[in-house]
């Protein structure tokens, strides 16, 4: 009996130093806030002219969904990507400016693009996202799955009442180091990690086991 828990317990701590790892790995790879970035009434942003100063805008898009810049006027931004947005300015731009001209915009604070992470995690909250992002991404901005967490059936409940909530076993795909193909969640998606049934039960028999091992190599050695 005690086999069979220090073997499940045993299992259960690598499978949280493995979750561990991917966050740290997927940490340093993590790039910045993608243009696929949907802009949202409320968002804040800073449009960036290469070149040009006069254009460069810090501002707030507004309830009608219009964004105004310096000199150029109102922009329809809300519901557009980062790219479109982009896009939609350099057309407005090559009616004043010759030749390519480059463009940044960055969103200094987002507003209504959360989802929100409960359960088994280090700190469960309402998070901020860019579009869309794997669920390992979002247990890191969380710090993290807590050592009782089943990360085998995660439930996630989407925004869109009309989709079935999904279960996703994170294990498997942490097992075969496959984070590519981590499902993701977008804005609006609610995240349950559920508690490992019996983990103080399975902790204290590998514990126990451990502890009587200890025993005996003392034993013997003596």
């Amino acid at each position: 009996m005690n086999t069979r828990l220090t073997h499940d317990a045993g299992q259960l701590l690598f499978r949280v130093l493995m979750l561990s790892l991917s966050i740290m790995l997927l940490a340093i790879s993590a790039s910045a806030q993608g243009d696929d970035y949907i802009i949202a009434k409320g968002d804040q942003m800073l449009v960036t002219v290469w070149g040009y100063p006069e254009f460069t805008t810090t501002s707030t898009v507004r309830d009608n969904g219009m964004f105004t810049i310096t000199l150029l006027g109102d922009l329809k931004a809300a519901g557009l990507t980062k790219d479109e947005f982009i896009t939609s300015l350099k057309k407005k731009l090559a009616e004043y400016v010759p030749g390519e001209v480059r463009v940044t915009v960055s969103v200094t604070a987002s507003v209504g693009q959360r989802v929100t992470l409960l359960g088994a995690v280090a700190r469960p909250d309402n998070y901020p996202i860019s579009g869309q992002i794997s669920l390992l991404e979002l247990l890191t901005m969380a710090g993290g799955a807590r050592a009782d967490a089943r990360l085998s059936r995660i439930k996630v409940i989407h925004k869109d009442k009309l989709q079935p909530p999904t279960e996703v076993d994170l294990e498997s795909y942490l097992d075969e180091f496959d984070i590519e193909n981590i499902p993701k969640v977008q804005a609006g998606d609610l995240v349950f990690v559920p508690v490992q049934r019996d983990f103080v039960k399975e902790l204290g028999g590998f514990l126990g086991g451990f502890t009587l091992l200890l025993a005996l190599f003392r034993l013997t050695g003596s």
